[in-house]
């Protein structure tokens, strides 16, 4: 591959994996690659470009449970793939008044370590965002 910046190329570089950063079919080939993804879990998933979302309401130990394999799962279709999560950047939300997962810490393996999840805890706090769809296509 070669890199062209105001007429000037760089020197011929093997790529072994990745899409070009900036390329029209980048985000194509990345959504063909990852499309998959949601069959390897139980529980919901959201994607968005490069982020990737699970989630579960725990009402009881064996949804913990239930989240921590769907994050085992996630961990094996990377590793399978070989599409790198970031589990440094993959935290645990929490939403509401009591906290079921206190005693439980949510783990992945990845990159042949093992890392432990931190936890952000939200309470009393609700954001609604309410976005409408006009017939002249205006969104307000």
């Amino acid at each position: 591959m070669k890199v062209s910046v105001n007429r000037s190329l760089s020197n011929w570089v093997e790529v072994l994996s990745g899409v070009p950063q900036g390329s029209v079919l980048g985000p194509l080939l990345f959504l063909v690659f990852a499309n998959d993804l949601p069959a390897w879990t139980v529980n919901s998933i959201k994607m968005f470009v490069d982020d990737t979302k699970t989630r579960r309401v725990i009402s009881k130990s064996k949804d913990c449970d239930l989240l921590q394999q769907d994050l085992t799962k996630l961990a094996n279709w990377s590793d399978k793939w070989l599409l790198r999560f970031h589990p440094e950047k993959c935290k645990v939300m929490h939403v509401g008044h009591t906290h079921p997962t206190q005693y439980y810490m949510y783990i992945i393996f990845a990159q042949g370590q093992l890392w432990k999840l931190q936890t952000i805890t939200i309470i009393n706090c609700f954001i609604v965002l309410l976005v409408t769809h006009t017939s002249d296509s205006a969104f307000q």
